[in-house]
């Protein structure tokens, strides 16, 4: 290990003598290593276990979920509708209700546009901050329901009524 004493012209030396400061960066590395693996364990974070979801058909009749579907059309409710009329029933859906949240759901292959103008759109439908929403988890295509309407049970007469020729039940 060398060292300078001065220029050659006799004046001081104008460089930074790095040394201290290497030793200071490995004694903090050193302690660094030694704290972080305790620190990490007691941060570990105890996830949840894999839930059952509930079925589509189990869920609350009040609920309002609004959904974009493959091909960009709107749904609420697993309804289609166009987005001017979603707008106005979801209006007319919360303005009785205290608690004023809507989830938003999307197919994944719908177009982020069409997310982001049906959120718009929801947020529009009373004053501004009212309505919460609540986002759907990402699914497969093939578990995206929000657009496929509730089979419809058939009518079953009273007992004791015969049912009419070509009606629906």
């Amino acid at each position: 290990m060398g060292f300078k004493v001065g220029d050659d012209d006799g004046g001081g030396m104008s460089e930074i003598n790095v040394t201290p400061l290497i030793d200071i960066m490995l004694v903090m590395l050193i302690i660094f290593m030694i704290i972080t693996p305790p620190a990490l364990s007691q941060m570990a974070a105890k996830l949840p276990e894999k839930t059952e979801s509930i079925p589509q058909d189990d869920v609350p009749k009040d609920q309002l979920v609004a959904a974009i579907c493959a091909d960009g059309t709107f749904a609420l409710n697993r309804t289609v509708m166009p987005l001017t009329d979603l707008r106005r029933e979801v209006a007319r859906r919360l303005r009785p209700k205290a608690k004023k949240l809507v989830f938003v759901d999307g197919h994944p292959d719908a177009p982020y546009e069409g997310v982001v103008e049906l959120m718009d759109t929801i947020r529009g439908t009373n004053e501004p901050g009212v309505v919460r929403i609540g986002l759907g988890r990402l699914k497969e295509a093939d578990d995206f329901t929000a657009c496929t309407p509730l089979p419809v049970a058939p009518e079953v007469p009273p007992e004791g009524v015969a049912p009419v020729e070509g009606s629906a039940g």
